[in-house]
């Protein structure tokens, strides 16, 4: 397992902090942030929900189906974020224009209810923690501080998404590492992604990195089944679950086109974690806050100290997403159907 960059929101100076996002977004892609305002007993809130919303009956889940914007829960099998495995979870997607509308959610997160209330205030909580880490971001890079974070309103593209690994049987642990995938390989496409683990939970996030970022590090495996190419030896690398509090950080394809390349967006994935023979796999949770820029918002490359870069057409956040959106629907319709 790499041990990857902490940021310190609280105890570090700017001039650390934006040290810190510099090196790690430029190398691995990845870091842990510690002491930010979202508090563990918070984060575990959080988890226990997911718990009872992906519990409930599989009928009533389906009620509240993914809309046209892509919230709504989704279930096993109908997403796919690789090339060529659909992917073995159920995810439940909130928050995208809840600037505008009351998004209909499954029990426990019934209008009014405490459930509800505390999932409003974690995603704003999120929201909060994403504006202070994208003027880092922008400090990092010798740009203003709204520079990102102007980009981002409050309840428009921005999501939380709450996930479910569904258990493996006793005996189908090798079906399902030859057969399935709990996360297909894949880039993130917006301008940052919080990902949140339960501290005692299963590992399974890998992520794919040029071996000379790693040194001291073996890969687990190197190959990769991608759009993407590389060069160079890569291999893919067992990722921390942080401590109780913490959680990581990657970035996506808008921000490495908006940063020229300075923050690389990272090919990451979801696999089974190795189980005793005989034994299978318990569920697996994890809660993502996936930022996305407003849809007017023009992605254009900009360099260190704020010139931007002419080469090409900038591209607007809802195109971006939109294609890629439509990428991933396109894929999934040419796949063969799974059974839960």
């Amino acid at each position: 397992m790499i041990t990857l960059p902490i940021l310190d929101l609280r105890n570090d100076s700017p001039e650390v902090q934006a040290k810190t996002i510099r090196e790690a977004l430029g190398t691995v892609g990845f870091f842990e942030v510690r002491n930010s305002n979202l508090e563990a007993n918070e984060i575990e809130t959080i988890f226990e929900l997911a718990k009872e919303v992906f519990a409930q009956p599989q009928d009533v889940k389906e009620s509240f189906a993914a809309d046209a914007i892509g919230s709504g829960y989704y279930g096993p099998h109908q997403q796919a974020l690789g090339l060529y495995k659909r992917d073995n979870k159920e995810a439940l997607l909130y928050g995208r224009q809840t600037a505008h509308r009351e998004q209909p959610l499954p029990p426990p997160f019934t209008p009014g209810s405490p459930a509800q209330s505390t999932l409003k205030k974690f995603y704003k909580d999120c929201h909060s923690t994403s504006e202070q880490l994208l003027e880092l971001f922008a400090l990092a890079l010798e740009l203003p501080f709204a520079h990102f974070r102007r980009a981002h309103s409050f309840g428009e593209n921005t999501a939380t998404s709450l996930i479910h690994y569904p258990p493996v049987p006793p005996g189908d642990q090798g079906r399902a590492v030859k057969s399935d995938i709990r996360s297909g390989e894949h880039k993130d496409w917006g301008t940052l992604t919080m990902l949140f683990q339960m501290p005692d939970g299963q590992p399974g996030l890998q992520v794919y990195l040029p071996r000379a970022a790693v040194p001291d590090a073996e890969p687990v495996d190197t190959n990769h089944n991608s759009e993407y190419t590389f060069e160079g030896e890569w291999g893919w690398y067992n990722a921390p679950i942080p401590p109780p509090g913490g959680f990581l950080i990657n970035v996506g394809l808008a921000m490495e086109l908006w940063s020229g390349g300075a923050y690389k967006a990272t090919l990451h994935r979801v696999v089974f974690p190795p189980a005793k023979e005989g034994e299978g796999l318990q569920g697996r949770y994890s809660v993502t806050y996936f930022v996305q820029p407003d849809d007017q918002v023009e992605i254009r490359p900009v360099l260190q100290g704020g010139a931007n870069v002419k080469e090409g057409e900038p591209v607007t956040s809802k195109d971006l997403f939109g294609g890629k959106l439509k990428e991933s629907l396109e894929r999934i319709k040419n796949m063969p159907e799974r059974s839960a």
